[in-house]
């Protein structure tokens, strides 16, 4: 793939040059598993993962050597297990040690990674194994296993390693503890590292157009991008990142974990979103690589605080964010010099950092991506002396495209694209973006990868971009109708629309959830056929109100999950809004070809909708960041 501009490889030259000396400088590694191997030999010793062991009930660190033992061990396994090059290898692990040294060990056999998400349906993960088939899968629980070949039977699989559960009765289930014991006794293949060219990972996207597809990454776009990023976030001094975004997504995988490879920074892993807040208070977490859902409930969090202290103290806080969002656009050069700024320092001391303690003592640097960050969540972390680092990328583009910097950081953009990352803007202000990262097309199929990728070797990414400024990318939206959620998801509205008009009670319906943590919909029910359900859940259904009864709403969000089950977790109606009046052509709301104006039918009942973000449904998930994509 062609770069941009013909000075590029002098200014990565450059940008290695002045690495720290505990780097692995550029040029040290043209694959994932030289990148790894140069990491071990560098700094064996140093801790490289912490993590919890729930079988041990402790906290536990591994130092990169015994992180390649480990790798080693598994690579046995998989070879024993007839794993050779080309073949796919699924992995559903939760976050940890554990998921790096499987993925490490099929990237030594010339084999693909095909990440799950643990939080997923049992039939969204049934449709990746099959359609990536994968000989071989890895998984925490027996039981998720079982559900998944439920679902589908997944002919091409041969083997589930599974670490909990009962795996006697199932043929094709087998223990994996028993097989790293087993491995001890084996000696290690004779391999041939793969060349950069070789398809590390099949990362599958969010299915934006229905069902997921398997961007093909290879081993040098991968490293790449992850060079590219380590070279444009500030360097920290004992860096010590957080994984908290699952390691199915490349985000993740790019900028935290390859990325760590390449700086020596140590990885603490945070095995469940519920364990978030514990983890960032008891590890020293200098950087977050998160998605907005997380910088949501902070801002959340912080307001309802707020809410239960006296109005001093809440003009207090208002006064802090204020002089910290001027100070940050001074030090910016966007702003002058202002005498409020003298009261800084003791504002961050004593009323800022007690703001931010749910980050932790030790945070230095957080960046977000996937989705847009509310400006107002952004102004209350800068404010408060966190610096947020906006940026944009796609599985497709592998995935980095863009980030602010700290000494330039536009929060209401999405920063700066990457050195070697070439943008231009297509018809309809459309972004287009050509690097070695972009993948090499859609895991068999060639006519998705056809409309996305030009010969030129141009992406396109389906965003929209402002065309006043050519460095900084702003996004102003979307080619086609696709909601991003706060949490970095995409789904589709149109395929969610359609599997919900196939419930007889409903006559129209929307899905709605742009810059929302879940997806919620707006149905639109024949009066006379609601009114005898009504009667039966002990509503009126004369009054005008019980329609916005949480009864209602649970019925109906039970009822269309009927109607659902095909679709990722991600992509579940959690919020229902239940309206009798008609979509007509004649009252605007449906075109002259019958197609609902979705965009009209949202502001018409805008009040309804804010409503449903206002409360808690029955069926609502704690946090859907667990099955967050980001690309």
């Amino acid at each position: 793939m062609p770069v941009a501009g013909p000075g590029w490889a002098m200014r990565r030259q450059a940008a290695s040059a002045m690495r720290p000396a505990h780097w692995i400088p550029a040029d040290g590694a043209t694959t994932l598993c030289e990148l790894f191997a140069a990491r071990v030999a560098a700094t064996p010793d140093a801790p490289a993962y912490r993590f919890y062991s729930p079988r041990k009930s402790a906290w536990r660190t591994l130092s990169w050597a015994e992180a390649e033992t480990r790798v080693a061990a598994w690579t046995r396994v998989l070879h024993a297990h007839g794993v050779i090059p080309g073949d796919r290898v699924a992995i559903m692990l939760r976050n940890s040690p554990e998921w790096l040294c499987v993925e490490q060990a099929v990237m030594r056999l010339g084999a693909m990674s095909v990440g799950l998400f643990c939080a997923d349906t049992p039939a969204s993960n049934a449709h990746l194994v099959a359609h990536s088939q994968a000989r071989v899968l890895v998984a925490v629980k027996a039981s998720w296993v079982t559900r998944i070949l439920d679902a589908d039977d997944c002919e091409a699989l041969e083997t589930a390693l599974v670490f909990t559960g009962t795996w006697a009765q199932a043929p094709r289930l087998a223990s994996a503890d028993d097989a790293l014991a087993g491995a001890r006794a084996l000696p290690d293949p004779a391999l041939a590292w793969p060349a950069p060219d070789t398809v590390a990972s099949l990362i599958y996207t969010s299915g934006s157009s229905g069902r997921a597809r398997g961007a093909m990454l290879t081993h040098a776009s991968l490293l790449f991008n992850a060079q590219s990023v380590a070279d444009v976030l500030p360097g920290v001094l004992d860096e010590c990142a957080l994984s908290y975004v699952p390691l199915a997504h490349s985000y993740e995988r790019v900028a935290d974990i390859y990325r760590a490879m390449i700086t020596g920074a140590r990885i603490v892993f945070c095995r469940h979103p519920r364990f978030l807040g514990l983890t960032l208070a008891r590890e020293p977490v200098t950087t977050l690589i998160g998605v907005p859902r997380i910088y949501e409930r902070f801002y959340i969090e912080l307001h309802r605080w707020l809410s239960r202290r006296p109005r001093l103290i809440r003009r207090l806080v208002a006064t802090t964010i204020n002089v910290g969002e001027s100070v940050f656009e001074r030090r910016q050069g966007r702003g002058r010099f202002a005498l409020g700024h003298l009261a800084w320092p003791l504002l961050q001391y004593f009323v800022a950092r007690r703001c931010l303690r749910l980050f932790g003592a030790d945070m230095q640097i957080a960046v977000s991506g996937a989705a847009a960050l509310p400006y107002p969540v952004a102004r209350t972390l800068i404010g408060l002396g966190l610096p947020v680092l906006q940026g944009y990328g796609l599985t497709e583009a592998g995935p980095v495209v863009s980030v602010n910097r700290v000494d330039d950081n536009a929060i209401d953009s999405v920063g700066l694209v990457l050195p070697g990352v070439a943008t231009r803007v297509g018809p309809d202000n459309e972004l287009l973006v050509r690097s070695p990262s972009v993948m090499q097309g859609y895991w068999r199929d060639p006519e998705a990868t056809a409309r996305v990728l030009s010969p030129g070797g141009w992406l396109h990414t389906g965003d929209k971009v402002s065309r006043l400024d050519k460095k900084r990318l702003y996004l102003t939206g979307r080619m086609k109708e696709v909601i991003v959620m706060t949490s970095g998801e995409k789904a589709s509205p149109e395929p969610l629309e359609e599997a919900l008009r196939l419930d007889p009670l409903v006559t129209r319906a929307i899905v709605v959830g742009e810059a929302r943590p879940v997806l919620a919909a707006v149905v639109s029910c024949p009066a006379h056929r609601l009114t005898p359900i009504m009667r039966r859940l002990g509503l009126d259904p004369d009054a005008p109100e019980a329609l916005a009864s949480a009864r209602l709403e649970n019925y109906f969000i039970e009822r269309l999950a009927k109607f659902t089950t095909g679709f990722p977790a991600h992509a579940q109606i959690r919020r229902v809004a239940v309206v009798t009046d008609a979509w007509r052509q004649d009252n605007g709301l449906v075109t002259a070809t019958d197609k609902v104006r979705r965009r009209r039918v949202a502001k018409r009942y805008a009040a309804a909708i804010n409503r449903l973000y206002g409360r808690r449904a029955a069926s609502d998930k704690t946090d859907v960041s667990e099955n967050t994509n980001l690309g």
